[in-house]
């Protein structure tokens, strides 16, 4: 029984700091090792079961990490600006694949899935042969039991076999268009459809509903009060994370609202008979058995990926999306450890950094510390003894030289020296300079298609002084289109007009502007 005003929580062994904001975790299933990705393009392999979480393998890619994933003892990296690579556990790369337009969604099993940002999809089996099918238009990409679920950007459905052939497109409903929020597999050959409809309904609401479907065919549609966020499936249980912090399972083809959290759901685990919800700054254990909350821990961040592997430790990572503060750490802790009761005031202890006590009292800090020969062996002190002797004498030799040769200077004589240092110090120091922004050369590209692949690059601004600490792309329209220095972007045939932004860590600015020009070379 829980004392009043108390929580249950979990021991959490590790807060893993960082420098940089976490973007993706993989935290391997058996051999304890997590892979954490971050926005500077840095995968880094830490080792759980180390003493001191030991970095085993280091990996640059010079771009933000989308999404990190295992492949056996393999690391399968996706990052924003180059595509797919994959590496060794000792940070070889074994074999990549170039995406013109970056990466999107990564998704790892027998085989890599990989969607690129102008929602091109291709497969590759684990040795890096990419096959022949590929599938354009893609919005997002998730598992089914033989195959994929496709969201489509006309807001068609496709299901797909092992090989991405088609086998089934759901079409669009209403006259006036819908949006497909998200599609999951769930159990054995049934899957569903989550959709919002757009003035379908009488009055200014919208219909959020979920469609079930058995292979083909729809078997039932329900409506639901929010929009799904996340799904996730385990044997016989699926549940499902919505955007109003409903928890909702999926039994015989109907929905059944759990529990309500206060914020929307970003993640979903599912280990024995606990739902692991992620929602706001919380990871929540819901017991499905007796449906309530049995533990929860709080994080610095707000919960955006939970991971688990065969033993039962999780890892979890968050951002609190406020640029003045540090990074957020990614903790790690075991499920299968015996709760503890905290006041909920104590639920953020475990990520604090420890704190080095500097010795301040004056008789310990300044104290002669004369008594450490005793720690010598017999001729370890005597040549101690000799080295000082030695060093005396030389030291009343240099001593005797100096005075023969050094002249008193005078008081003046200082004076003046002190001045000269000082405007010499003056004439020489450095102004601040902001940054030189440089969007490129204008470009005439010409393309045999309606759209052509471009890539923006700010990385040759000019910045001695090493001080640029924000990058701003923006379009025609005054819209900020990326924060990275360097990114592609497709455009149609036409004239576009972009503005590159560089700030100082002081935030000054400077601006640069480039047009970029597409051709249709098309008879």
């Amino acid at each position: 029984m829980l004392v009043k005003n108390m929580v249950a929580t979990l021991p959490v062994i590790d807060a893993l700091h960082q420098t940089s904001s976490v973007t993706a975790i993989a935290l391997h299933s058996t051999s304890g090792n997590v892979l954490i990705g971050n926005g500077d393009g840095l995968v880094q392999c830490v080792d759980l079961n180390s003493e001191g979480n030991d970095v085993v393998t280091s990996i640059h890619v010079n771009s933000k990490i989308i999404d990190v994933a295992w492949s056996a003892n393999k690391i399968v990296i996706l990052d924003e600006t180059n595509g797919l690579h994959v590496y060794s556990m000792q940070g070889e790369k074994v074999w990549a694949s170039e995406f013109d337009a970056g990466g999107a969604q990564l998704m790892v099993g027998k085989q890599i899935l990989a969607l690129d940002g102008i929602g091109t999809l291709r497969q590759f089996t684990l040795d890096g042969q990419e096959y022949p099918t590929i599938q354009r238009d893609v919005r997002s990409v998730s598992n089914d039991a033989n195959g994929a679920l496709l969201i489509m950007e006309d807001q068609t459905v496709m299901r797909t076999d092992e090989n991405l052939n088609p086998v089934f497109r759901r079409q669009q409903r209403g006259d006036i268009g819908e949006d497909i929020v998200a599609v999951g597999s769930s159990i054995g050959d049934s899957w569903f459809v989550a959709r919002e409809g757009h003035a379908l309904v009488p009055g200014d609401e919208e219909a959020l509903e979920l469609e079930i479907y058995q292979n083909d065919l729809m078997v039932s549609r329900e409506e639901i009060r929010g929009r799904v966020k996340v799904s996730c499936t385990q044997n016989d249980v699926q549940i499902l994370g919505l955007d109003n912090g409903d928890l909702v399972s999926l039994n015989n083809n109907q929905h059944e609202v759990l529990t309500t959290f206060q914020y929307p759901i970003q993640s979903l685990k599912i280990v024995d008979n606990t739902a692991l919800v992620g929602t706001w700054f919380y990871i929540y254990g819901w017991d499905l058995e007796t449906n309530e909350v049995s533990w929860q821990i709080e994080h610095k961040g707000m919960i955006e990926g939970i991971q688990v592997d065969d033993s039962g430790r999780m890892a979890f990572f968050g951002e609190d999306q406020n640029d003045w503060t540090g990074a957020e750490p990614v903790g790690v802790c075991n499920l299968h450890q015996q709760r503890m009761d905290v006041d909920p005031s104590f639920l953020q202890g475990w990520f604090e950094e420890d704190v080095v006590e500097v010795e301040t009292n004056p008789e310990i800090v300044y104290r002669n510390v004369d008594d450490y020969t005793n720690l010598l062996s017999a001729e370890e002190q005597k040549s101690l003894e000799m080295n000082q002797n030695e060093f005396e004498v030389g030291l009343d030799s240099l001593s005797a030289a100096m005075e023969e040769d050094l002249e008193v200077e005078s008081v003046e004589k200082s004076e003046q020296d002190i001045d000269e240092l000082l405007q010499f110090l003056h004439d020489d120091a450095k102004e601040f300079i902001a940054p030189q922004a440089y969007a490129g050369e204008n470009q005439v590209v010409s393309t045999d298609t309606e759209s052509a692949v471009i890539t923006l690059d700010g990385t040759q601004s000019d910045d001695p002084q090493d001080r640029i600490g924000a990058w701003s792309w923006l379009d025609a329209s005054g819209r900020e289109i990326s924060t990275e220095s360097k990114l592609k972007v497709k455009l149609s045939t036409g004239v576009h007009q972009f503005e590159l932004r560089v700030f100082d860590v002081d935030g000054s600015m400077t601006t640069d502007s480039v047009q970029i020009t597409i051709e249709s070379s098309a008879s």
